[in-house]
């Protein structure tokens, strides 16, 4: 056992401990390296399901960790896979989980602490699925192919808070709130489309999405013209927000920034995201910083990290484009909830929505502002697809900047 070293306070102006140190590994890494199953690091992949997997302990069946940049403590990801006719062992934690099944066919049961009463749904490939805090679930593949779902959690913000095992998947506590009541609908896809609450978007209240790859989404244009979008509020999760959206075939997003944390899985189609530092300024390859880009190009089961850096305070531009011959869907899997329950400022303090531009005090940069590469690449990408632009013509003119809705 390695003992503390006494401490020696500093004499005269001289400063006590060391000006540079290693970080120690944090709770939620030690738990990482203990479950023994590769992990992932990196801005984002093609696919996936190229990963490499091997046998987990804890839940059954075969896994690799995710931890993309920008990630690290705050959401932990998972790439999980059954072989055909298993099921998971029976599973219990206390922090917010949600799933994409990207392949397979099967069923999930759920229940409470100590009760014999199981509810139960079917999914399938493209199903979005979340499990209550705390509840008891197993997930059971049926089909004689292997099943293949991505996992996204708070689990790293609860293990370093907490720092044990017993309470995190131990815990005894039934959260009434969110699984509690009348169970019998608890699993019935929902329909009708709400106004969020705080964003004033569409959203949609339900803790299935039998097929989130072709289900209607709504037009919202935001992000760029055509751009279609849905906030879904799931099992009552307060950190897992994110949401689903979807270009059409040859458009693309306007960039934007934010902080760290956000990583968009796809869905549908295929499509390429690049990301630089916002230090970078609006047009980095006209500025000579091109290099400094990182570009990820991605099809269904693929992934980016929106803002890959280590630093939540530290804001990365980013933009989205659609290179296949028919929509690009992609999935927020780790987005927050956007209810205002963090960041800085007070209760009333007027936020700038999505779709304001930095003209407006916003963070979109608008189309006619960008760096001139990005259209021509662009166009280049889907040339050699044998698509063409879509992009109104208008968008790249300043008058262009402030038209409010443009359909398909």
């Amino acid at each position: 056992m390695t003992s503390t070293p006494k401490y020696v306070e500093p004499s005269g102006d001289q400063k006590a401990g060391f000006l540079h140190y290693r970080r120690p590994a944090s709770p939620w890494e030690i738990f990482q390296k203990e479950e023994k199953l590769p992990i992932f690091k990196g801005v984002g992949m093609k696919d996936s399901r190229d990963l490499p997997r091997e046998a987990w302990e804890r839940q059954g069946g075969l896994a690799t960790y995710i931890q993309l940049i920008g990630t690290n403590n705050a959401t932990g990801m998972y790439c999980w896979e059954l072989p055909g006719r298993t099921a998971s062992k029976e599973i219990k934690h206390f922090y917010e989980e949600r799933f994409i099944v990207i392949e397979g066919r099967g069923t999930t049961e759920v229940w409470k602490n100590g009760s014999s009463a199981k509810t139960s749904f079917e999914w399938q490939p493209w199903s979005v699925f979340s499990v209550p805090l705390n509840a008891n679930f197993r997930v059971i593949n049926a089909s004689s192919s292997p099943a293949i779902l991505l996992a996204v959690n708070t689990a790293p913000r609860i293990i370093n808070m907490f720092q044990s095992k017993s309470f995190v998947f131990g815990n005894p506590y039934d959260f009434e709130e969110r699984f509690g009541g009348n169970l019998e609908d608890y699993w019935k896809p929902a329909e009708d489309y709400e106004a969020h609450p705080v964003q004033g978007r569409a959203q949609l209240t339900t803790n299935l999405f039998p097929d989130a790859q072709s289900c209607y989404l709504p037009l919202d244009n935001n992000r760029g013209p055509g751009y279609r979008w849905v906030y879904p509020q799931m099992v009552g999760n307060t950190v897992l927000g994110g949401f689903i959206a979807e270009y059409p075939q040859g458009r693309y997003a306007k960039a934007h920034h934010h902080g760290s944390g956000a990583v968009l899985v796809c869905m549908r189609g295929s499509g390429y995201s690049i990301t630089w530092p916002q230090r970078n300024g609006l047009t980095p390859w006209r500025d000579g910083k091109g290099d400094e880009v990182l570009w990820q190009d991605y099809g269904e089961g693929g992934m980016i990290s929106a803002a890959p850096t280590g630093n939540p305070s530290e804001t990365w531009f980013h933009q989205h484009f659609a290179v296949s011959k028919g929509p690009f869907r992609v999935f927020n899997f780790t987005g927050g909830s956007a209810f205002g329950q963090g960041g800085g400022g007070s209760e009333g303090d007027l936020v700038a929505g999505v779709g304001a531009e930095i003209g407006d005090g916003g963070r979109a940069i608008p189309y006619h502002m960008e760096d001139p590469f990005l259209r021509k690449t662009y166009e280049e990408r889907l040339a050699a697809l044998g698509a063409e632009s879509t992009m109104p013509p208008e968008v790249y003119t300043e008058a262009g900047s402030n038209i409010k809705v443009i359909s398909d």
